[in-house]
């Protein structure tokens, strides 16, 4: 239910109220709670949640489907990425993400005539056809989007990408959770631009696997993207340290 605050997707009222009275007594009666972060057991321990019946179990990678390939030709043929840095972004477009802030990244390398960056968004969600017609009235034509596909394909496409826009909105909720493309990003040896604070974060700057900035800021995005850029030896860096901290959470 917290969720559905922070994005707005409901008012406050009797029925937010009514949800979170549900969620507490499912907590209470359940024998076993696996959270996948150590902020939710946080919170439901301030909950007044048992914290001896909570184990913790992170999100991660199936380490032998996402490792390393090189680029897929046919796919990098498709969408016209020869001799392009690609900035990728693979999961749910939906209202917590805030992916107008990849938009006004994109927008702001058009404007200044640098053609080398592209922005390639795979997925669907709430906020996708949305995020479309505002990159058409925005006359974008770094942005490639491209609609869901199968989870085995997946892989191709990640190997399309230099590196990876992780990214939710600022609000405090979000400090609490762990995006699970984080560690496909780990196997695949891909660096991640980690628009994301709290404890994710934390992982991102602890393993060395990517640069951390600051939620719906498209500036810092921007300038993060520029110097993964014309970093060669800081993106090979970041690779070595994603391939490293893998198998870490496989």
């Amino acid at each position: 239910p917290e969720s559905i605050r922070a994005v707005g997707a409901m008012k406050e009222g009797r029925a937010l109220r009514a949800l979170e009275r549900l969620e507490l007594f499912l907590y209470r009666k359940a024998a076993r709670v696996v959270s996948v972060t150590q902020s939710f057991k946080r919170n439901l321990v301030e909950r007044g949640i048992d914290p001896a019946k909570i184990a913790v179990v992170t999100n991660g990678v199936d380490v032998a489907r996402f490792k390393p390939r090189p680029k897929d030709a046919d796919l990098v043929a498709r969408y016209g990425l020869e001799g392009k840095f690609v900035a990728g972004y693979v999961g749910t477009h939906g209202m917590a993400h805030a992916l107008e802030t990849v938009l006004d990244a994109a927008k702001a390398f058009q404007d200044a005539g640098n053609d080398r960056f592209r922005f390639l968004l795979l997925g669907d969600g709430a906020r996708k056809q949305a995020l479309v017609e505002r990159a058409g009235e925005m006359g974008l034509g770094n942005v490639i989007f491209v609609d869901s596909v199968p989870k085995d394909e997946v892989a191709r496409y990640w190997s399309l990408i230099d590196v990876s826009v992780i990214h939710l909105r600022k609000t405090e909720l979000f400090t609490t959770v762990i995006p699970s493309k984080l560690f496909e990003c780990l196997g695949m040896g891909i660096p991640v631009l980690h628009g994301v604070a709290g404890e994710s974060a934390e992982i991102v700057e602890r393993e060395g696997v990517g640069l951390v900035f600051e939620p719906e800021n498209a500036e810092a995005l921007a300038d993060g993207l520029a110097r993964m850029e014309g970093g060669a030896d800081l993106l090979a860096t970041l690779r070595a340290r994603c391939l490293a901290a893998a198998p870490t959470y496989d």
